[in-house]
């Protein structure tokens, strides 16, 4: 039992300050018993376990349709590879095998073999294949949880205004989670990359984790101030005084949030005139229309992945028309740019047949993956061109590591182009084409590679794993991936300088343009396009409007020599404290 006031500290992941009062969650499952079968049940005891796998796989489809929903794509594609589990023929079959030969039941066999399996992946020298074993144990206690009658953790129905505490947070425990009524999540474990953190800011939920065995202070209905921001601070049952103070924070956050809300309508434009163009990244068409309407902006990266499935095969060029033109239709006067099919690293898709890899991140994916499998990229391109004729649509290819890559990229297309003009297909031939800049070798010839296309987009997320040497998903070293490290800096200046020598205009579509601190920065090199997560962009565009180019030019000159991540971060406060103070909580988180 904590006294009163007790300051908890961890890591804050997801900005924003609330009060409210702790709800505990567990995640322990009730012990697995060996039990014996005579020869004559065995065949009822394989019955109960494809029945508990059934339920399973509903389950899990019920909380991959509600992220899909609620925070999109990518974050629902995790339960693509739970459904896989759940399905994986190898699997079920040792199961149902062992359950005939040993005479056993199901929880017993299934967990011993979800054991073997799991200790086999800890073996192995490849992080990425280890960090699988997340995704396997949450499936495997979904499915010991209905072999034994108990619902899984169901964190739809809590209480109204509600901090979750809990030891971890699996996908599907935050998956289930009522965002109407938690106010915070609160770990002992995570990092700024763990599942549980990008999910709350996903959902802008303030939430802090890596809180250790501090967090077993902490009683249910216990009162919880929780600030997410860099402070991630919890207080365990305020005292009167710091109750004022948590009171005037919170006041001080939702006039601030009225602000930005009242100002979500005016240009994006610094204050000596330099017009910026914000934009959003989304994945679904059904997003489009609140795009249009309540923010007044385009979109500036259409992942179009999800359309790749569809039941048990590939989408027909048809399926991927109809979706591109009403993406189109809907954004229009404002354009879209469709990133072409980018598969591969953590981003699989089971139908596609993709290769094992050792290092799937170095290995088949993106442009590499589209110029092997032309049949794929074809059907798209086609899909793309024919949307063209009914809005401002753009194309952009990814992870281009050479100029050879992005000329049979473009071979391919003009080829697609043709083929629609022989056909007489309505289309657009001189749409923009561009490429995203996400690999270093690409920002280093960026020069070479700027003649062949009409823009460039920084895909900041893979620049700097990739420049830095770091897996931004492993927590271990999470504390290197860097965005604001100078040699990045350096290298975008380089690319926004051949953009501009060539006449082509430069956007950013990766996570550094939602991050408010480093906003001036990328204003400073003269990115003409901000494309981030539709919840950021209200505030980014606050920022824009109260920033003078010539003062963002000079930050980035004093950036580009640092030494050091922290250097350049300190000169990005210190400018936010000038500029524009209250959102320097924000911009710290």
């Amino acid at each position: 039992m904590s006294s009163p006031g007790t300051r908890l500290k961890g890591a804050g992941v997801s900005a924003g300050i609330v009060m409210g009062k702790a709800v505990l969650v567990g995640r322990a499952l009730s012990q697995v018993h060996e039990v014996a079968l005579s020869p004559t049940q065995t065949d009822v005891e394989v019955e109960r376990f494809e029945a508990a796998l059934r339920v399973s796989r509903e389950q899990i489809a019920v909380l991959r349709a509600r992220v899909l929903e609620v925070v999109g794509r990518d974050h629902a594609a995790i339960f693509d590879s739970h459904l896989m589990l759940v399905d994986d023929p190898a699997v079920v079959q040792q199961v149902v095998q062992q359950i005939r030969e040993r005479h056993r039941n199901a929880e017993h066999v299934f967990q011993s073999v979800i054991s073997r399996y799991c200790e086999m992946l800890s073996k192995v020298d490849d992080k990425y294949i280890r960090d699988r074993m997340v995704d396997i144990q949450d499936v495997a206690a979904r499915v010991i949880r209905n072999l034994q009658g108990h619902a899984s953790i169901d964190l739809s129905h809590l209480p109204e205004r509600c901090i979750v505490v809990a030891h971890d947070l699996s996908p599907s425990d935050t998956a289930s989670i009522d965002r109407e009524h938690v106010l915070a999540f609160v770990t002992a474990i995570g990092s700024r990359t763990s599942h549980t953190a990008i999910m709350a800011r996903a959902m802008g939920i303030p939430a802090v984790v890596g809180l250790s065995d501090s967090v077993e202070v902490i009683s249910d209905g216990d009162v919880l101030v929780v600030d997410g921001s860099t402070r991630g601070e919890v207080i365990v049952n305020p005292t009167p005084e710091q109750l004022v103070v948590c009171e005037r924070r919170i006041r001080e956050q939702e006039a601030w949030l009225a602000r930005v809300e009242a100002e979500s309508k005016l240009p994006a434009e610094t204050l000596d005139g330099f017009h910026v163009r914000l934009a959003a990244n989304i994945e679904m068409a059904e997003e489009v229309e609140t795009l249009r309407q309540r923010l007044g902006v385009g979109v500036g990266l259409f992942r179009t992945e999800f359309l790749f499935v569809k039941n048990d095969g590939l989408c027909e060029e048809e399926e991927h028309f109809r979706t591109y033109r009403k993406v189109a239709e809907d954004i229009y006067p404002h354009s879209v740019i469709f990133r072409t099919l980018d598969i591969g690293g953590d981003k699989f898709l089971s139908h596609l047949k993709m290769p094992v890899e050792l290092n799937p991140f170095l290995g088949m994916r993106a442009i590499r993956f589209c110029l092997r499998r032309l049949d794929v990229f074809r059907v798209q391109l086609r899909a793309i061109l024919r949307a063209s004729a009914f809005g401002k649509v753009r194309i952009m290819f990814p992870m281009i590591s050479t100029l050879e890559e992005l000329q049979q990229a473009l071979g391919v297309l003009n080829e697609v182009k043709a083929e629609l003009a022989a056909e007489g297909v309505p289309h657009n031939p001189h749409l923009d084409v561009g490429m995203m800049i996400e690999v270093p070798s690409a920002a280093l010839i960026a020069d070479k590679l700027a003649p062949h296309v009409n823009f460039f987009s920084l895909g900041t997320n893979d620049l700097v794993q990739y420049s830095l040497a770091v897996d931004r998903s492993n927590p271990d070293i999470s504390y290197l991936y860097q965005p604001s490290h100078p040699s990045i800096i350096r290298m975008m200046r380089h690319v926004a300088q051949a953009a501009y020598a060539h006449g082509r205009w430069l956007g950013i579509c990766g996570e550094m343009a939602s991050e408010p601190l480093l906003v001036p920065l990328l204003l400073g090199l003269g990115i003409h396009e901000l494309s981030m997560s539709p919840v950021s962009i209200p505030a980014v565009k606050q920022l824009v409007r109260r920033v003078r180019m010539h003062e963002a030019e000079a930050l980035v000159d004093q950036a580009v020599n640092c030494g050091s991540a922290e250097e350049v971060l300190v000169l990005c406060r210190e400018f936010i404290r000038r500029v524009y103070p209250e959102l320097l909580p924000n911009a710290e988180s």
